[in-house]
């Protein structure tokens, strides 16, 4: 089987030869410096191309989705996700997610694979590749799952197979992402680099999944690790939380190209002065900060066009290259700032409520924000863990879309802001229907048909 790589770039992420589009796998994984070339090439995929599943995207299109984002100019292709009515037969944005996330995949079942069948890569090499991309293949499923619901479970590399898979229950998919992530967290190290995966990242992004399957514990047991780690904390300084090197940060993906920062601010930053910028905060959202919040004055920008005042995400500061310098905004993935909110929330769910409001006030000190009182209710508390999730991580990879769906508040919330244009089965996107032509076992998910 052919394993086609990226053709650039692949020397700025590891010091080897690039290998050659015709080798087969088997000679791909002869060594140490083709291995690590081959997932090279993975992470080259992945950062390629903004609006994509894994760079930029998913701060985007789920933020459209929910409550946060707008769209200042119309383009039919990214407001049906604003408006809730994604054409299953659009050849764009939704259609691309799944493509994408399919080819990154394959591309890691191939890795693994050829990986495990190797008898010229070193063992150490061997075991660190192998949890990178496994890590990787979770994280892809995560997003998938928490788009469309069911979906495929391909683990193998035979496409004649794949192309006729069934879908799989989320929880198959999550269990499997579970399976991933501890492989990954065991093999991988403490590496305080952080932009290819570590056995913290692996422990970060489980804390994540476990409390989508509601495991409390072993949630609140992941996100404990990586916070006790002593590896991470969080920045004082708020502009600094997005910058490559920013202490709290766990995962980033790093830029393939010379002078390129982070997808979001290529996406969310007008460079001209006093024009509107593409995408802006709903009132809905802006109306959701405290007064005081140093995050609404740290992390949302402004500008006045004509008479009218916009709000737009500014995490990232930089729209593109500062005088052609080298990037210093690399795309966040995971950050400890989720990690205390995630224990906080595992934390509650058991009941822990004084533990539960000290992580909750951890977050809100760094925003100079005053504590909420430890005597608060279980109820009480959870509220407090989605404002605080909604506030620190709006606009950033999906998360409200994703938190209104899993604590079953996207009906009650999202039909009082969107209107008329929600409608339950709205909380998962379409399966593309050029998917559905080319695979009779799947089907279309509910209202879509």
């Amino acid at each position: 089987m052919l394993f086609i790589l990226a053709t650039t770039g692949c020397k700025k992420l590891v010091q080897v030869d690039e290998p050659d589009d015709s080798l087969t796998a088997g000679t791909v994984f002869s060594n140490d410096s083709l291995a690590q070339a081959a997932v090279a090439g993975l992470y080259i995929k992945i950062m390629s191309s903004t609006k994509f599943l894994l760079n930029g995207g998913m701060s985007l299109f789920p933020s459209l989705s929910a409550d946060e984002l707008q769209r200042t100019i119309a383009m039919n292709s990214e407001d049906q996700f604003y408006i809730n009515a994604i054409n299953p037969r659009s050849l764009t944005v939704n259609t691309n997610f799944w493509k994408a996330a399919y080819a990154y995949i394959y591309q890691c079942n191939i890795c693994i694979e050829g990986l495990s069948k190797s008898t010229g890569v070193t063992a150490a090499v061997k075991n660190r590749l192998s949890g990178e991309v496994k890590f990787v293949r979770a994280l892809c499923y995560y997003y998938l799952v928490n788009l469309y619901g069911d979906v495929p479970l391909v683990l193998g590399t035979n496409a004649e197979v794949n192309a006729l898979l069934p879908r799989t229950s989320v929880n198959q998919v999550y269990k499997q992402m579970e399976t991933d992530l501890v492989a990954a967290a065991d093999a991988l190290t403490d590496a305080k680099e952080n932009t290819t995966p570590t056995t913290y990242a692996a422990k970060a992004l489980l804390a994540r999944v476990y409390l989508h399957l509601s495991d409390n514990t072993k949630a609140e047991e992941m996100a404990s690790a990586v916070i006790n780690a002593g590896q991470f904390s969080l920045q004082s300084d708020l502009n600094a939380v997005f910058k490559s090197n920013s202490k709290e940060t766990i995962f980033q993906w790093a830029p393939v190209m010379d002078k390129i920062n982070a997808a979001e601010g290529f996406m969310f930053i007008q460079p001209n002065p006093g024009i509107r910028p593409t995408y802006v905060l709903t009132t809905n959202l802006k109306n959701a900060f405290e007064g005081d919040d140093l995050r609404m004055q740290h992390w949302v920008g402004m500008v006045t066009s004509g008479t009218q005042t916009y709000y737009y995400p500014y995490k990232y500061k930089i729209y593109q290259s500062i005088n052609g310098n080298a990037p210093t905004e690399y795309n966040v993935v995971l950050r400890l700032a989720e990690q205390y909110l995630i224990r906080a929330e595992a934390l509650a769910r058991q009941g822990k409520i004084a533990q539960a409001v000290a992580d909750i006030n951890t977050i809100r000190t760094r925003a100079q924000l005053p504590d909420i009182s430890t005597s608060i209710g279980n109820d009480a508390c959870l509220q407090a863990i989605e404002q605080e999730r909604r506030i620190e991580l709006f606009a950033e990879w999906g998360h409200r879309w994703f938190d209104l769906k899993r604590t079953n508040r996207a009906d009650a919330v999202l039909s009082a802001v969107k209107g008329s244009n929600w409608h339950p089965h709205d909380r998962l996107y379409p399966i593309p229907f050029t998917e559905l032509e080319l695979d009779p076992n799947l089907k279309q998910n509910p209202g879509y048909d």
